[in-house]
């Protein structure tokens, strides 16, 4: 009786299932934002928890739109008595391609634009500075999705936001891995 309930279990899950189907979906990422500034000197790499929230429309199984906001979260450096804080967020918009590999698994991509917004905050022995900036850059992700049935899949996936800061010889870009939900309507 076990060995029946289990092989029914396996059959139920390995059946055909929609990969991306036609259709509104949300979902929510959470995953490891990186910044890299690159100053005139020096490049400094730094990592943080980020997320993000997500809503699209699928138009056919291998095409549709996103659009998403992450926030990527304040990463810090210190040393030699100065202090450096940034915090950037972006919201995109992007066409995205599917890849069916089976049916439950796909390889996605988008490409798109974000405009990021950054907070930057500095302090060197007493003296501070800090300022903000918008800046529209390109957006590119690629990526995995399992379907664990019609309405309900996982995806992980790496994106790059680009470069969400620049001012003079300073820049700074953001990527992320993450892995997420999204929910079909």
């Amino acid at each position: 009786m076990k060995q029946i309930t289990v092989f029914a279990m396996i059959a139920a899950l390995a059946a055909p299932l929609a990969v991306q189907a036609e259709g509104y979906y949300v979902g929510g990422n959470i995953g490891r934002a990186e910044q890299k500034a690159d100053l005139a000197i020096v490049s400094i790499k730094e990592s943080a928890t980020a997320y993000k929230l997500v809503g699209g429309y699928n138009y056919t199984k291998n095409f549709g739109a996103e659009i998403g906001y992450a926030d990527l979260r304040e990463v810090s450096v210190s040393g030699n008595g100065a202090h450096a804080t940034s915090k950037p967020s972006a919201f995109y918009v992007a066409a995205t391609g599917t890849l069916p590999l089976n049916e439950q698994f796909s390889l996605f991509g988008k490409l798109g634009i974000a405009t990021a917004h950054e907070k930057v905050n500095a302090s060197y022995r007493g003296d501070s500075v800090s300022g903000s900036e918008n800046r529209t850059t390109p957006y590119i992700s690629v990526g995995a999705a399992f379907a664990l049935n019609q309405k309900v899949s996982f995806v992980a996936e790496y994106e790059n936001f680009g470069k969400v800061a620049k001012d003079g010889n300073v820049n700074v870009k953001a990527d992320m891995f993450s892995a997420g939900v999204r929910y079909s309507f």
